[in-house]
């Protein structure tokens, strides 16, 4: 099951697909980068993980027996300190939005893939990883209190959706509210904001590039994205250009909504507070827009955030 060489010097990969063909050509594309490992089923990929931690689950979606989805949640589990790969040939909503609220996803990679893209992504998950386990060997990994709770804001065109989020979170945690993606960079600008919560497109505009340039320049904010039929596509650029940490489906469900929102405020204090942790959440680079657009001119606003955002702190 395994091939290995240097193990205390190379960052540990495991690949997880049912043809053996692929796996053949990881070994090939990955040899002598790391100590590799391999399965051909989820369920032998879980006994493996029960005893050897790693750095790096490289898994595919569709398998007999286990998804590489419902690998990844179990996964997650065993060695939460892992950065997980999910390979898709296909286009499946629901295992998408699961895999981002269950498995916490680092990348997604459609098949068939470009061997530079897949070697670049390893390697990025790989330093993720040693990152990750470095600050929880540190202990440095535990949201403490940061004093006043920073807000959340909730960027949607339909003025309800605010009022109902703060409705459903009661009034210790303060929710502001825009209704386009302008207001939402002036909002950021003068308050201290910990988490959007966010539609896929308002005033009919996608938002993925907001979310994207919030990710790059301000990697400590969380984003939760509202969505009632957003299609694969859009899930998947929104997880490897923004790293969204979970979907939340409309209409609003009120336990869903509570716990989600409460874990993104927590997830954005342990990243404040642990910026080791901030490579688990690298983003892919969004195209960018032209200088002189609407957009390219609020992407702009948003990169010199930091010093307001200091100050806010």
């Amino acid at each position: 099951m395994n091939e290995t060489a240097e193990p205390t010097a190379r960052a540990r990969v495991l690949f997880v697909d049912d043809e053996p063909r692929v796996l053949t050509t990881m070994r090939m594309l990955f040899r002598n980068r790391y100590e590799l490992h391999f399965s051909e089923s989820g369920a032998k990929a879980l006994d493996f993980l029960r005893s050897t931690p790693v750095d790096v689950i490289v898994s595919d979606q569709r398998m007999p027996g286990m998804t590489g989805i419902e690998l990844l949640r179990a996964a997650r589990e065993l060695n939460p300190d892992a950065m997980r790969i999910l390979l898709t040939g296909y286009s499946d909503l629901n295992a998408i939005i699961g895999s981002i609220n269950e498995g916490e996803i680092f990348r997604f990679v459609n098949k068939p893939w470009s061997n530079e893209d897949l070697t670049q992504t390893v390697a990025r998950a790989v330093t993720a990883a040693r990152a990750s386990a470095d600050a929880t060997r540190a202990g440095d990994t535990t949201p403490t209190s940061l004093g006043a709770e920073p807000g959340i804001l909730v960027v949607d065109d339909d003025p309800r959706v605010p009022a109902q989020i703060q409705s459903i979170l009661g009034d210790a945690i303060r929710v502001l509210s825009a209704t386009s993606m302008d207001d939402a960079v002036s909002t950021l600008e003068r308050e201290r904001i910990g988490v959007v919560v966010s539609d896929t497109r308002v005033q009919d505009q996608a938002v993925i590039g907001l979310i994207s340039t919030l990710k790059q320049h301000h990697p400590e904010l969380v984003s939760v994205i509202l969505t009632e039929r957003a299609d694969a596509g859009t899930a998947i650029d929104l997880i490897n250009q923004g790293q969204i940490y979970r979907f939340i489906t409309k209409p609003l469900h009120e336990s869903q909504c509570k716990i989600t929102v409460s874990s993104a405020l927590r997830q954005h204090q342990r990243l404040s507070q642990a910026p080791q942790l901030l490579q688990r959440y690298e983003v892919v680079a969004a195209p960018e827009p032209a200088p002189a657009s609407t957009t390219g001119r609020l992407m702009d606003r948003i990169r010199s955030l930091r010093s307001v955002v200091k100050r806010l702190m």
